[in-house]
Order: structure tokens, then C-alpha cells, then sequence
């Protein structure tokens, strides 16, 4: 009977950490899974992702076409017969990934320039194709960056990034680029770049850069200095009048 009793209750014991077992492998199999996905989900952070993903901007347009030995490509041809071509825009879309959140739950300020990077090598190995590809393409350094920063953007949600050329002078290229959500219809913030064009040590005037690539025409240069005044007179801080500016021509 003692026996009985015995079995009995070891029966219940194997049967109870059987369960605790399974449901111990069955919480590790979800943090596992969880983990993966929180690893998938924040690529754009690991390490080495910035040289990818900044190489990848620039590979359809100017990288593979000099690989296959290609001068004139159906992009060079489509600017060229548009006027407004030299204010085509690029937009890329992407997400808020989890290394991009900072301690108030939203994307850091910090990683807009990172993005802005991509987006805006992007626009100018397309605006500047034909140069890139016949000549090589000149040495494009950033001169200054002004963001105002307006709606915050949440963990996960998605986002694009519009840049265009807004203006140019005898020295400096600048580039409006426009952080939206909501399919375009939430403005989270406007920046703008100040570029130069270097051949070594030479700066390349704008204006001899855009002929070269077929896009410099009286149309777009009047586009362009109505421009410059609207932004010399509201400047780089004051945003409130560029972010209702209708500059769109035409989709890169």
C-alpha cells in the first residue's frame, strides 16, 4: 500500500516538472524569436550598416553604370527632357527601428542626419549622373546642416524623406529635405544642406555643373534666385514659410 502511495506521488512530481519544463522552453523559445525579430528590426544600426546602406544609395545610379561601362541611362535622358529636371526630388521610405529610440520613446534627433545622408546621395548621383559618369563624379562635401525639428516620430512607424535642389549660387548647392509621415501628409521636420562641388581643390560653380548635365535653363535658373531670396531673407532658423514652399516638379 506504501509502495502504491510512493509511485503515486512521484507520478505527480514528474508530472509537475514535466509541465514547469515545458512551459519554461516554450518562454525561451518567445524571448528567442522576440530577440530575432528586435535584431532584424534595428539592421540599419548594426555595425558596418552606415558604408552599406550609403554605397547602396549611390550603386544604381553611379556605381553599377560605371561597372557596365554606361554614359547615357534613361534617367540622364528623362532629367533632360523635362525643364524643371535639376528640381527632380528623391524620396526613400524606412521605419523607426529600435536603436533609433531615444529615452523620450521617439526617433532621436540625432539619427535624422544619418538618414539624411542616404537620401540626399541618393538625389545628387541622380541629378548629377551624366558628370558622374563621363567625367567622374566630384567631391561633394557638406558645408552646413540646419533641422527644425516639428512632430516626433514613434517606434516602428514609418516615414520618407523628400530632398530637392532649392537653390544655388555661384559657390553653394542647397538642398531642402523633408522628414513626412502619413504618406506625406504630416510634416516631423524640414533641414536644410549647403553643399560645394570639388574637383581636388577647384570648386565647381553649380551653373557649369548643371550645363554639363544638359539641366541648366533660364526657366530653372529664375526658379532658383527667387529661391535664394526667399531663403536669404527667411534664413536658415526660420523655417515657417519654407515648409508651406510648393517646390515639386517631378519624382526622381
Amino acid at each position: 500500500m506504501l509502495v502504491h502511495v510512493i509511485v503515486a506521488e512521484l507520478g505527480k512530481l514528474f508530472d509537475i516538472s514535466s509541465r514547469k519544463s515545458h512551459w519554461i522552453m516554450s518562454l525561451f523559445a518567445i524571448f528567442k524569436y522576440l530577440f530575432l525579430f528586435y535584431l532584424v528590426s534595428s539592421y540599419k544600426s548594426l555595425p558596418g550598416a552606415y558604408f552599406v546602406r550609403f554605397f547602396w544609395a549611390a550603386f544604381p545610379s553611379y556605381l553599377l553604370p560605371r561597372l557596365l561601362g554606361i554614359r547615357e541611362t534613361e534617367n540622364i535622358k528623362k532629367l533632360q527632357r523635362n525643364k524643371y529636371g535639376c528640381f527632380a526630388h528623391a524620396t526613400t521610405s524606412t521605419y523607426v527601428s529600435p536603436f533609433e529610440v531615444d529615452f523620450y520613446l521617439h526617433k532621436s534627433n540625432s539619427t535624422y542626419f544619418e538618414e539624411l545622408d542616404f537620401n540626399r546621395t541618393a538625389l545628387m548621383t541622380r541629378i548629377f549622373q551624366k558628370l558622374g559618369l563621363e567625367k567622374g563624379l566630384p567631391y561633394i562635401p557638406v558645408a552646413n546642416v540646419f533641422t527644425n525639428f516639428l512632430k516626433e516620430i514613434k517606434p516602428f512607424e514609418k516615414y520618407q524623406i523628400t530632398s530637392v535642389i532649392l537653390c544655388w549660387d555661384q559657390k553653394w548647392i542647397y538642398i531642402m529635405s523633408r522628414y513626412t509621415k502619413k504618406n506625406g501628409k504630416v510634416l516631423c521636420s524640414l533641414s536644410l544642406t549647403k553643399y560645394v562641388l570639388k574637383e581636388g581643390r577647384k570648386t565647381v560653380p553649380p551653373r557649369v555643373a548643371l550645363e554639363y548635365c544638359g539641366l541648366y535653363n533660364e526657366e530653372a535658373a529664375e526658379i532658383s534666385e527667387r529661391n535664394l531670396k526667399f531663403l536669404s531673407k527667411s534664413g536658415f532658423d526660420n523655417t515657417v514659410e519654407l515648409e508651406n514652399l510648393e517646390h515639386s516638379y517631378m519624382k526622381l
